[in-house]
C-alpha cells in the first residue's frame, strides 16, 4: 500500500499526513477533473469532492498561515506548528522541549487562570492537546463553529505572553515525571531509548527526550525555570512557526482575526537548519543489537539511514520501495515467509527528522523464525533485488498513480482538529499549492531514484535489531532499564545477505483487480432519511440507505452474525477470537490489493457473534463481500496458520500482565461489569488445549443457530441492496436455525457501600478506577448524566493533574454500560496509592457540590450549549454516518434518532435539575472500585492497613452475590 515517508508526530495526529486530508459535499453525477482554486498568488490544489474555500497569508511578523473556511461546519480549529522538538534541547537539559509544551497551558498574561483555557473550550464542546516530536511541537483546538474567535485569542497568547510561573513548573515537571514513569515499562519506549543509546551520541536524536525529575531538576548556578525561558525565546518565534485556521466564516473574516491575534508573536529570524552531524558513526552500521523486551515478543526489525526524501513527493521513490517490499498478496515477501512458517506479520516505513530518514523492515517472528532470523533477513535482501526492474517500476507508478488519483478525487471531510494539525505541519514542508495534495502526486516516475535508495538499502549499512526473551545482552539503557547488546556482524553472515540466494517463490504484484474504474454516481431513488428494511426473512434483517449527502462513488456493507455460542463462556470466547483471526489470515493474499486499491474489509469477534464488512469504492465489492462470506461459513482451516494464530494470541493475553496498570484495571471491571466479559488469563488458559478439530466442531456449532443483521450504506441503489440480501441470506441461513439474538446482561452494584477489588501488578505506580453505573436507562438520565460528565471533566483533571500533580493519566467523565448512563473516574499516579486517590477523588466531588451550587445561569447555559452542540454535530463523511447508523441498528433503535431525543432531554434541564441529581449520585449510587498499589506505595500505611480489609476482593472472580444481573 501506499506509505507516506515524511516525519510524523507520534502519537499526536489522527489523520495521516498527507492522506487523510480533508473534502466537502459533492453533488455531481460523475468524476471530474482535480480543479486548483487561485487565491494570494499561491494556487491551492484541492480536490473535486473539496467544497472548502482555502486561502494562504503570510503576516507582517512572517508567520505563514492557511485559513479554510468551511460553510457547513459545526465544529471549527486552529493548529499551530513550532518547528522545534526534543532535538533542540540542551545536552544537559532533556526533555526540556516537552516540558515547555506543557507549561504553555499553564496560563498566559491575558488568561492567568490556569486551567481557564480547556474549560472555556469543554464548556463549548471543544478539547485541546499537543505534541512533541524530534523537530515539531505540534499544539491544536477543536471548539463548536461559533466560539472560534474567544478560543483562537486564548490559543495565540500562547505564543506571545504564556505566564511560565514559577510555581506551575515545580508542579508541571512532576506531570512529565509521571508521563516518564507511566511508560518505564512500555516495551516501545523502552526499546527507543536504546534505539537512540546507540546512536552517534553527537547527534540529538540520540537524546532522551521526554524527561523526568533528574534531567528538570535545579542545579546550583542552573535554574529550570531560566532554561525554559531561554528555549521558549530563542525559538518560539513567528519565523518557525505555521498557522492554520479552519472556520464556519469567510475567508475575509478568518483573515482578520489570524492578523489581529497572532501579529504581535515575536519574530527573531531564527530558523530550523538540519542537523550536520552524522546520525550513525561507522561502527553503528553493519550491526546486530539484541534487545531484552519485557513482554514475551519476537520481533527483527531491519533499519537503513537514508538521504531525506521529503523533496521527492511526487516521485515518491521511498514509497514504490516501501510498498513493494510490504506486499502481502501472491508471491510477496511476506508471504513466502509466512508459508515457510517463519513470521507472523511484516511491515514497512520510513521516516526520520529533517536531516535522515530511517528505512525500516519491521517483522514479527514466530519460534522458528527467531531461531533462523538469518534466513529472513536474506530473503528480505532477495526480495529487494527484485525492485530494479526499471519497465515493471514504471508500471506500478503508474497504478499507485491510478489509485491515488482516485483517492484524492474522492476525498471526504475529516474533523475540523485533524484537518487544522496536519495543514499546520505540512505548511512546514510543502508550498501551499501541495498542502494538500503532496501524498497523492505521482506525476513522474524515476528509476535513477529507486536506484539511489536502493543502493542506500544494503547489509553494510544495516542496523538489525532482534527483540525476544532470552538474548545475549552485555549493556543496560539507563532511563528505562533495558538490557541490550550491539555487535558488529560478522563476516560469514555478512556476505550471506550480500549475496542471497534466489527464491522462486518471488514474485512481483500482478495488476491490481481492484482498483476501481466506474467511478459514476447512481441515480437517487428517495429522499429517505434514515434506512429503511429493504430484505427481511426469518432470522435476517437487511437495513438500506442509499447515500444522499456525501455523494461519493463509495459503500459500506456491515454483517453481523449473533450466535449465543460467541462468549458463553472463556473458552468459547477464545475460540470466537481464533476463528476470526483465521478468517483474515485465509483472506490476506486474496484480499490485499483490494486494500491497496481502498476498498477495505474487515472481520471482527465480538461476545454476541462475529461480523463482516466492507467498505470503499462500490464498484467491486459483490465479488469481496461473497468470498469473505463463503470462507465465514465454509473455512478450511490450515494447520500451520491454526498453530501460528493460537501460539500468537495466548501470548498475548499471558503479556497482558505488562500493561499499564490503569489498562490493567479497566479490563478487571469490565469483567466484573459484563457476564461475556473475560480475564486475559482465562483466555489464554481456555485456548491453550484447543485443537483443530474442537474448533471445527466451534465454528459448525456457532453458526447452527443465528440472527443476521446487515446495513448497506451509500452509493448503491435499493435493488442492488435486495440482490445482496438475498445472496447474504442464502449464504448465511442455509441450514441455520433463526434464533433472535441474546439479550445483554450487565452486573451493577445495588449494595449500600463500594465494592472494591484489588489487583497486584508490578508497577511502581498505583492506579484506580471507580465506576458509578445507574440502573436508569431512560433519555432523561442519560442526558443528566452527559451533562453532569461535560461539567466535571476539565475541573477534575485541573484538580487532579495540575494543581495536585498526582498523575499523567486522569480522566473524569460520564460513561456508559451497554446503554446505561454512569460516570467514571481514573487515575494512575507515581505519587500516591489508591486509597489517597480515593480520598483525593471524594474531596473533589465533595469541592464540586459547591461549584455546582454557586455555578451561574450564563454558565450552566454554557455548559448546556456546548453538550447540545457536540450532540448535534454532523458527521463529517460517509464512513462516520455508516457508523452512527450501525450503532443504532446494535442498540436496536430502528428510529436512528438516540441523539435527538438526548439533545431535547438536555434542553429541559434546569440549575435545581442537576443540583438534585447529584446529590442522588452521592446518596443512592455506589461505585464499583479496581484498584492497584504501586511498588512505590507499599510501605505505605494505607497499604498496611488494605492487606486486613476482608471486604476487598483479591481473586478474579469478585462480588458473586453482590453484584446484580441487568437485562437489557
Amino acid at each position: 500500500m501506499r506509505k507516506n515517508n515524511y516525519t510524523l508526530i507520534a502519537a499526536l495526529v489522527a489523520a495521516t499526513l498527507g492522506v487523510s486530508t480533508l473534502s466537502g459535499c459533492n453533488t455531481m453525477e460523475s468524476t471530474a477533473n482535480t480543479q486548483s482554486v487561485l487565491v494570494n498568488q499561491e494556487t491551492v490544489v484541492k480536490s473535486q469532492n473539496d467544497q472548502r474555500q482555502y486561502r494562504y497569508v503570510e503576516l507582517d511578523n512572517g508567520l505563514k498561515v492557511i485559513l479554510v473556511s468551511d460553510s457547513s461546519a459545526d465544529k471549527s480549529a486552529a493548529s499551530m506548528d513550532v518547528h522545534i522538538g526534543h532535538m533542540a534541547d540542551p545536552k544537559d537539559r532533556e526533555g526540556l522541549a516537552h516540558f515547555l509544551e506543557h507549561m504553555l497551558f499553564l496560563g498566559t498574561d491575558k488568561y492567568p487562570k490556569v486551567g481557564e483555557y480547556n474549560e472555556y473550550l469543554k464548556a463549548n464542546g471543544g478539547w485541546s492537546n499537543a505534541g512533541t516530536g524530534q523537530e515539531h511541537t505540534n499544539y491544536f483546538f477543536q471548539v463548536n463553529q461559533d466560539s472560534l474567535e474567544e478560543a483562537t485569542d486564548r490559543f495565540a497568547q500562547f505564543f506571545i505572553s504564556p505566564s511560565l510561573d514559577l510555581q506551575y513548573v515545580d508542579r508541571e515537571k512532576n506531570a512529565v515525571h509521571s508521563e516518564y514513569s507511566m511508560k518505564i515499562k512500555d516495551d516501545a519506549r523502552r526499546i527507543r531509548e536504546v534505539l537512540k543509546d546507540t546512536r552517534n551520541p553527537g547527534h540529538p536524536s540520540s537524546q532522551f527526550s521526554v524527561g523526568n525529575l533528574d534531567t528538570l531538576a535545579d542545579r546550583e548556578n542552573d535554574v529550570l525555570i531560566d532554561d525554559l525561558k531561554a528555549l521558549y525565546k530563542e525559538n518560539y518565534s513567528a519565523s518557525r512557526m505555521s498557522l492554520s485556521l479552519v472556520g464556519r466564516e469567510d475567508l475575509d473574516t478568518l483573515e482578520k482575526w489570524a492578523r489581529e491575534k497572532f501579529t504581535a508573536i515575536p519574530n527573531n529570524g531564527s530558523k530550523s537548519t538540519p542537523v550536520k552531524v552524522k546520525p550513525y558513526l561507522p561502527e553503528q552500521l553493519g550491526v546486530k543489537i539484541n534487545i531484552e523486551p519485557m513482554k514475551d515478543i519476537r520481533k527483527l526489525t531491519l533499519a537503513f539511514p537514508v538521504n531525506k526524501s521529503t523533496q521527492y513527493f511526487e516521485e515518491k521513490p521511498l514509497s514504490i520501495i516501501s510498498s513493494l517490499l510490504g506486499q502481502e498478496g501472491k508471491g510477496s515477501l511476506y508471504s513466502h515467509l509466512k508459508n515457510q512458517g517463519l513470521i507472523e506479520s511484516l511491515g514497512t516505513s520510513a521516516y526520520g527528522p529533517d536531516d535522515f530518514e530511517r528505512f525500516t523492515v519491521r517483522i514479527t517472528l514466530t519460534p522458528k523464525g527467531l531461531a533462523d532470523y538469518q534466513q529472513v533477513t536474506e530473503a528480505v535482501f532477495a526480495y529487494l533485488q527484485l525492485l530494479s526492474n526499471k519497465q515493471y517500476n514504471q508500471q506500478y507508478f503508474t497504478e499507485q498513480a491510478a489509485i491515488s488519483k482516485n483517492s484524492f478525487d474522492f476525498l471526504e471531510k475529516q474533523g475540523a482538529a485533524d484537518t487544522a494539525s496536519n495543514l499546520s505541519r505540512q505548511l512546514q514542508y510543502f508550498s501551499p499549492k501541495n498542502i494538500l495534495n503532496e501524498g497523492y502526486l505521482y506525476s513522474d516516475y524515476s528509476h535513477q531514484l529507486i536506484t539511489e535508495y536502493l543502493a542506500q538499502i544494503t547489509p553494510e549499512k544495516m542496523r538489525l535489531v532482534l527483540i525476544a526473551k532470552g538474548l545475549t545482552t552485555d549493556q543496560v539503557q539507563p532511563e528505562y532499564n533495558t538490557p541490550y547488546a550491539m555487535t558488529k556482524i560478522n563476516a560469514e553472515e555478512m556476505s550471506r545477505y550480500q549475496s542471497p540466494k534466489t527464491i522462486d517463490a518471488f514474485s512481483l504484484p500482478a495488476p491490481n483487480p481492484f482498483i476501481a474504474t466506474n467511478l459514476t454516481m447512481k441515480k437517487l431513488e428517495s429522499d429517505a432519511s434514515k434506512p429503511v428494511v429493504a430484505f427481511e426473512k426469518s432470522g435476517f434483517t437487511l437495513w438500506h440507505k442509499q447515500d444522499t449527502e456525501f455523494r461519493v462513488p463509495k459503500a459500506s456493507v456491515n454483517v453481523q452474525i449473533y450466535s449465543d455460542q460467541a462468549g458463553k463462556s472463556a473458552l468459547s470466547r477464545a475460540q470466537n477470537y481464533l476463528y476470526s483471526a483465521l478468517l483474515k489470515d485465509s483472506l490476506n493474499e486474496f484480499g490485499y490489493p483490494a486494500k491497496e486499491a481502498e476498498l477495505y474489509y474487515n472481520v471482527w469477534s465480538t461476545s454476541a457473534g462475529m461480523g463482516f464488512g466492507v467498505n470503499g469504492y462500490d464498484e467491486k465489492q459483490a465479488m469481496l463481500l461473497s468470498t469473505i462470506n463463503k470462507r465465514v461459513r465454509h473455512l478450511d482451516i490450515d494447520e500451520a496458520a491454526f498453530n501460528l494464530h493460537k501460539e500468537r494470541l495466548v501470548r498475548k493475553w499471558n503479556n497482558a500482565k505488562f500493561d499499564r496498570p490503569y489498562s490493567q484495571a479497566r479490563s478487571a471491571l469490565s469483567q466484573m461489569q459484563s457476564t461475556k466479559s473475560y480475564s486475559a488469563k482465562a483466555l489464554a488458559s481456555a485456548l491453550s488445549t484447543v485443537t483443530t478439530k474442537q474448533l471445527a466442531q466451534y465454528i459448525n456449532d456457532f453458526h447452527k443457530a443465528i440472527e443476521v443483521e446487515v446495513l448497506v450504506h451509500g452509493n448503491m441503489l435499493k435493488a442492488e441492496s435486495v440482490q445482496l440480501g438475498k445472496s447474504l441470506y442464502a449464504l448465511n441461513m442455509t441450514n441455520s436455525i433463526a434464533k433472535e439474538r441474546a439479550n445483554k446482561v450487565v452486573k451493577l452494584n445495588n449494595t449500600s457501600h463500594a465494592l472494591v477489588q484489588e489487583l497486584v501488578v508490578d508497577h511502581n505506580d498505583s492506579t484506580i478506577v471507580e465506576s458509578y453505573i445507574s440502573n436508569d436507562d431512560s433519555f432523561a438520565n442519560r442526558a443528566k448524566y452527559g451533562l453532569f460528565g461535560s461539567m466535571i471533566n476539565a475541573p477534575f483533571f485541573k484538580s487532579i493533574r495540575t494543581d495536585q500533580q498526582l498523575g499523567y493519566i486522569v480522566s473524569g467523565r460520564n460513561t456508559k454500560l451497554e446503554n446505561l448512563p454512569g460516570l467514571s473516574f481514573l487515575i494512575q499516579s507515581p505519587k500516591a496509592g489508591p486509597v489517597e486517590l480515593k480520598r483525593r477523588i471524594d474531596q473533589f466531588m465533595t469541592d464540586f457540590r459547591g461549584t455546582l451550587n454557586e455555578m451561574t445561569a450564563e454558565k450552566f447555559n454554557e455548559y448546556k450549549q456546548g453538550l447540545i452542540k457536540d450532540l448535534q454535530a454532523k458527521d463529517k463523511n460517509l464512513n462516520e454516518r455508516t457508523r452512527y447508523y450501525w450503532s443504532e441498528i446494535n442498540e436496536k433503535m430502528f428510529d436512528f434518532n438516540s441523539k435527538e431525543i438526548i439533545v431535547t432531554e438536555v434542553e429541559k434541564l434546569t440549575h435545581d435539575d442537576m443540583k438534585v441529581f447529584f446529590s442522588s449520585i452521592i446518596e443512592t449510587t455506589q461505585p464499583i472500585i479496581v484498584r492497584s498499589f504501586g511498588t512505590a506505595h507499599q510501605g505505605d500505611d494505607d497499604y498496611k492497613q488494605a492487606l486486613h480489609d476482608n471486604s476487598i476482593c483479591r481473586t478474579e472472580q469478585c462480588f458473586t452475590n453482590e453484584l446484580t444481573k441487568v437485562v437489557r
